[in-house]
């Protein structure tokens, strides 16, 4: 079903370019707003700017933010669904690390 536009007749625009207009219009967001979210609180960006330096265990951060585990935990789980880090089990410690992708959006919103 096509958009109806109301615009003004001697205003120029392809055919072509009004179907990605509409495309764009109608594509899916969530993935994007995720990223967004993620971002847009303090803590969370405190924790990708430190992951940015070096990966590092939960223990760190608890010690270094000084935030109870639980709290951390939420922020991290936000973060990783989010694409933004993900973590690996080496041994007792759970060591969090930023993804390619996490480093992209990182280096995009730092100036």
């Amino acid at each position: 079903m096509k958009m109806k536009c109301n615009f003004p007749a001697d205003y120029e625009i392809s055919e072509k370019d009004l179907e990605r207009v509409e495309r764009a219009v109608k594509a899916d967001t969530s993935e994007a707003l995720k990223v967004l979210k993620a971002v847009s609180n303090p803590f969370r960006l405190r924790v990708l700017r430190c992951l940015a330096v070096k990966e590092m265990c939960v223990c760190v951060f608890v010690s270094m933010l000084k935030v109870e585990y639980s709290k951390l935990s939420y922020h991290l789980n936000v973060l990783k669904g989010a694409g933004l880090a993900e973590s690996v089990k080496k041994e007792n410690f759970l060591i969090y690390n930023l993804t390619d992708f996490g480093k992209k959006v990182l280096k995009s919103i730092e100036r």
